[in-house]
C-alpha cells in the first residue's frame, strides 16, 4: 500500500495521467531470483481496436548497476506500455524512474517514438501475458 501511494504521488508530480487505481488493482506478475518484482495495474488496462495499453511497475530490490540516471541508481520504474497481443510486440509509451527513496528522478514521454520489441523471459513478458489475458469480472 505504501509503495502504491508513493507511485501515485510520483505520477501526480509528473503531470502524467494517473491510472484510476485501488490498492488491489496492482497485481504481481513476476518475481526474479533476486526478489525484483513486476506488477501490472489491472484498472489501467485499456483495449483498442489495434492494441492494449497498461501501466507496469518494476520494483528493484537492489539497484541495477546498468540502470542509472545521472549519478543516481534506479530502484524502480513505472512504464506505460502499448502491446499488440497477437504478436507480443510492445512499445514503451512513458517511463518514470525512481531512486531508492521512490522519488522521481526522470520522466520520459516516448509516445509513438519508442521502438517496438518482443520481450523474452522477463518481467515485461509476464506483464504482457497477464495484461493480454486479463478480462475484468
Amino acid at each position: 500500500m505504501k509503495l502504491l501511494n508513493v507511485i501515485l504521488l510520483g505520477l501526480l508530480a509528473t503531470s502524467l495521467p494517473v491510472p484510476a487505481v485501488a490498492a488491489e488493482a496492482w497485481v504481481e506478475v513476476a518475481v526474479t531470483a533476486t526478489g525484483d518484482r513486476t506488477l501490472v495495474d489491472q484498472n489501467s488496462i485499456q483495449r483498442t481496436e489495434t492494441d492494449l495499453r497498461y501501466w507496469e511497475y518494476r520494483d528493484m530490490r537492489q539497484s541495477n548497476s546498468r540502470r542509472t540516471e545521472g549519478n543516481q541508481p534506479v530502484y524502480g520504474m513505472m512504464i506505460y506500455r502499448s502491446v499488440t497481443c497477437d504478436s507480443g510486440e510492445s512499445r514503451m509509451q512513458r517511463l518514470v524512474l525512481f531512486n531508492q527513496n521512490r522519488q522521481v528522478i526522470r520522466r520520459v514521454n516516448y509516445e509513438e517514438s519508442g521502438g517496438r520489441l518482443q520481450p523474452k523471459a522477463s518481467g515485461a513478458e509476464a506483464a504482457i501475458r497477464y495484461a493480454c489475458g486479463y478480462s475484468p469480472s
